[in-house]
């Protein structure tokens, strides 16, 4: 697997799309898409709270993996000078767009992570929210994140946990009921059943033990677990067993098992 394998796979792919059936591009479809993700049926409300879109003001801010450009775009209306890379020349020409149509100004420019092409010292926050586990170079992008954040910057980046989704959701029905095991192991499963479109050419999970060493070279690191099942369902009614525990116990179980690990760290 090489890095155009991976641009490949998203240059047709951009995470998000699956969210509207408007026109792509238009204005009804980045509205569609902007409900969505921050609705409670996706379970990325947390991001409103958590994600810091709000406390960035005159600061500025790179965004690593840009999509459909959801949530650097908070970021801009918030006051916040902001930057972003992606591998794809689509969505890099997608938020341009996007901003053009919000009136709003950004530099986008087309780059892996590996190699960020900014200096030393230059960001106060850099955010990426689902991309640096999409490559078996995760750990020079985590490098790469804090040598481009000034000092006392922070980097706001969510990996995937092995919690719930990946233990139960994929290996356990995916490799053992369905018998995958029998053909793939646990990456290869993994890869094939993630993301919206399926066979990820590279979808890495970690756990805490492998974050506090991944990130090892920061001053300080914290992180934080959510969506624990949002894909047990009825017809179209999201079903959730944590609905019916009291809230400080849902949550604790989600912080613990949930597959989003947002992960806070200080250069």
């Amino acid at each position: 697997m090489n890095i155009d394998d991976i641009k490949q796979y998203w240059e047709k792919r951009p995470p998000g799309i699956k969210h509207s059936e408007e026109d792509y591009g238009s204005k009804e479809f980045f509205n569609d898409v902007e409900q969505s993700r921050y609705s409670d049926k996706f379970k990325y409300s947390y991001l409103i709270e958590i994600a810091e879109f709000d406390k960035h003001a005159n600061e500025s801010v790179l965004e690593i993996g840009l999509g459909l450009g959801t949530d650097i775009l908070q970021f801009a209306k918030n006051g916040s000078a902001v930057f972003g890379i992606d591998l794809t020349q689509n969505s890099v020409d997608t938020v341009k767009k996007r901003f053009e149509m919000n009136g709003l100004e950004g530099e986008f420019k087309v780059a892996s992570f590996k190699e960020i092409p900014y200096e030393d010292n230059t960001f106060d926050v850099v955010y990426s929210f689902g991309v640096l586990h999409h490559s078996p170079f995760m750990a020079d992008g985590i490098e790469e994140v804090r040598r481009v954040l000034k000092p006392g910057g922070k980097a706001i980046i969510m990996l995937y946990h092995k919690g719930f989704k990946y233990y139960v959701r994929k290996l356990f029905f995916e490799g053992v009921i369905k018998l995958k095991y029998l053909k793939y192991n646990s990456q290869e499963i993994i890869n094939k059943v993630s993301e919206d479109f399926g066979d990820s050419p590279c979808t890495l999970v970690v756990n805490r033990n492998e974050v506090n060493e991944l990130f090892s070279n920061y001053s300080t690191v914290a992180s934080t677990g959510h969506r624990i099942d949002d894909y047990l369902k009825f017809g179209s009614f999201f079903f959730s067993p944590t609905y019916c525990l009291p809230s400080f116990l849902s949550k604790r179980i989600e912080d613990k098992f949930g597959w989003n690990l947002l992960i806070k760290a200080i250069k």
